[in-house]
């Protein structure tokens, strides 16, 4: 139509709407291709970015080993109570008691023991086929009865001049711990005609660079995954085949028993340096990280916050502007951890979780770095496929060489 009346005009703002326009959808108005859609040539990342804290990782040393199972050994503090399984009277000298134990690896004859109430006795004989010690009261003392669970400590050895031989002897254990490597990958493919559109007449500029870096952020995030809640074991893949997983730190801290404990924001920080101190295995005021989700920083962070001071080591981590708390025989740092709270990670418990980590008790163990780049194709060396995958491949394994130096703290009522 070349002529119109200005009341019968059909060319109006309400009707002049671009191809998939929301506005004309929503209220039944027309759309023109003479309106270009107006888009923004540049992809915003609205992923949340407290996620970007698994640089943290960084932190835990890297070791390449030659195998996708390894095993490293632990040797542990080498002393340990003794444990009574059963009942003994009180004995006073001369007299002896006979006292069950739950094990005898770690008591000699000629060995001063004490007693919860502090009173001492020396181990005179050991029985193995038993799991009995006999203990003989101090000269003119006595020893107190004993049931099952009691504890009694070990203070030291003791000898007489002119002996023949040493009082105690003494040969170290160790415990041999193993774990696997995981292989991990994702790839993203493209037509051959798709890439080159994509590329060509794109109506965004960087929708391929943006996808490219968030598969890498999604690929690191499983393997961050893989390092805090892994499983050790092998599983079974879509075509039949068996493949090996890692077991995660928290995992491992699980299966160890570490210290642990639960606390309501009103007892938060007492549980928290109990818990703390009972996983000391370090040398003494050595730093440790505390993990936990924002909201539980807040919490924690008032419960010190004449205390708190800043964590400022010599690399690039200092940015993330943590604070660390001073306990005398243990500092803690507290790290803000978004990742927790990410219901697509973590289990729901982990919202309101601390997880105290050691850092210098892991590395990280793989068999190769990280891999990534794009699989041949037709455009590129004659490979007759019209398809490319652009990947990243990797593989991981953890040693954590005592997880009872890592704690955690369940907080309910939140």
């Amino acid at each position: 139509m070349a002529l119109y009346q200005d009341q019968n005009a059909k060319f109006s703002n309400t009707q002049l709407n671009s191809v998939g326009s929301e506005y004309a959808n929503t209220y039944g108005h027309n759309v023109s291709t003479l309106v270009a859609k107006l888009t923004n040539r540049r992809i915003f990342n609205s992923a949340p970015q407290q996620f970007m804290d698994l640089r943290l990782l960084n932190e835990v040393p890297l070791e390449n080993v030659t195998s996708d199972e390894f095993f490293y050994q632990e040797m542990g503090y080498q002393r340990e109570a003794l444990v009574v399984t059963g009942s003994a009277a009180a004995v006073t000298y001369p007299g002896v008691q006979v006292v069950p134990v739950q094990s005898v690896d770690f008591i000699t004859t000629n060995t001063i023991v004490v007693y919860q109430n502090g009173q001492h006795g020396v181990v005179t004989t050991v029985d193995p086929a038993n799991l009995e010690i006999h203990v003989t009261p101090h000269d003119g003392d006595s020893v107190p009865a004993v049931s099952a669970a009691d504890v009694i400590a070990n203070i030291s050895s003791v000898d007489r001049d002119g002996s023949d031989g040493f009082a105690q002897h003494f040969r170290a254990t160790t415990i041999e711990r193993n774990n696997y490597i995981q292989l991990f990958n994702m790839a993203m493919r493209y037509g051959e005609v798709e890439l080159f559109k994509l590329k060509n007449q794109g109506t965004t500029s960087n929708f391929l660079e943006m996808e490219r870096e968030a598969m890498f952020q999604q690929h690191r995030i499983n393997l961050s995954n893989a390092f805090w809640i892994g499983r050790k074991g092998q599983v079974t893949l879509r075509d039949g085949s068996k493949a090996k997983t890692t077991g995660g730190v928290f995992t491992r801290m699980q299966e160890a028993g570490s210290p642990n404990g639960v606390a309501t924001p009103s007892t938060l920080k007492d549980v928290f340096e109990s818990v703390v101190f009972a996983s000391e295995y370090g040398s003494y005021g050595s730093r440790r990280m505390a993990f936990l989700a924002p909201r539980l920083h807040r919490i924690l962070s008032n419960a010190y916050k004449e205390e708190l001071t800043r964590y400022a080591p010599n690399d690039e981590i200092a940015m993330l502007n943590l604070k660390e708390v001073n306990l005398g025989s243990s500092i803690i740092v507290f790290v803000p951890f978004k990742r927790f709270e990410d219901a697509a990670s973590f289990p729901a418990a982990f919202k309101n979780r601390i997880v105290i980590l050691d850092m210098k008790n892991l590395t990280r163990c793989q068999l190769w770095g990280e891999r990534s780049g794009e699989t041949p194709s037709l455009g590129t060396d004659g490979t007759p496929k019209r398809y490319k995958d652009v990947y990243v491949d990797s593989n991981m394994g953890v040693k954590d060489h005592n997880p009872l130096a890592h704690a955690w703290v369940d907080v309910t009522g939140i």
